[in-house]
């Protein structure tokens, strides 16, 4: 099973983070200045429209390299939900159901059959389709933004998730966790029986967790 976060990761993500803190800025402000100076200036050469143009393009081109990576992977998430729903066991209202467009990851809600439904595709190609009750999980952690779900699974046994609405779905799940449910099934095995028509589905690897 490949890794969800590959050896490369770790070095990329640094890059990237300088990039968006110091690289961004300094683009931003260099990039139109010198289309000014490009655009007006009597003595340009060739080498400063190369130049030019290559401000521009780092400045554009990883946002639009990204966006349709995350893009592709929300189809691909999209269709994954369609086929859970088809079980019958999850109805989500629209109102339920979140998106972490950049980190590739869904999390929705049925309150109705107290169950819910964590999606994510990791950086190394491999996608986890998880199925909870209301009492799958041991505990829930926030701090800040961070989100840690505490699972019965020794193979995944937190999941992190950075969102701004962190609070508020611990909150949900402390709620569903008391509100008194009972199950004639069991939501993750429902899911892992579509295991192998999503990997189909999709072209990844959905690990089985133990």
């Amino acid at each position: 099973m490949k890794d969800r976060f590959p050896k490369w990761w770790l070095p990329y993500y640094v890059v990237r983070t300088l990039f968006l803190r110091f690289g961004v800025i300094t683009l931003v402000l260099l990039a139109p200045l010198f289309t000014l100076y490009v655009s007006s200036g009597d003595y340009v050469i060739g080498s400063d429209y190369i130049f030019l143009f290559s401000l521009w393009f780092m400045l554009f081109a990883p946002f639009i390299i990204n966006y349709g990576i995350a893009n592709n992977r929300k189809k691909k998430i999209l269709a994954v939900i369609e086929k859970i729903k088809d079980t019958g066991h999850f109805k989500p209202d629209i109102n339920s159901e979140g998106w972490l467009f950049w980190q590739s990851t869904y999390l929705g809600f049925d309150f109705q059959q107290g169950t819910f439904l964590y999606i994510r595709i990791y950086p190394g190609n491999v996608m986890d389709v998880i199925g909870f009750d209301a009492y799958s999980l041991t505990r829930t952690e926030v701090e800040d933004s961070k989100l840690r779900l505490f699972t019965k699974f020794t193979s995944l046994p937190m999941i992190l998730i950075d969102t701004g609405a962190a609070s508020s779905i611990a909150n949900h799940l402390h709620a569903m966790n008391n509100k008194g449910y009972s199950y004639n099934f069991n939501f993750n095995d429902v899911v892992n029986k579509k295991r192998a028509e999503i990997e189909v589905l999709t072209g990844l690897p959905v690990p089985v967790l133990a």
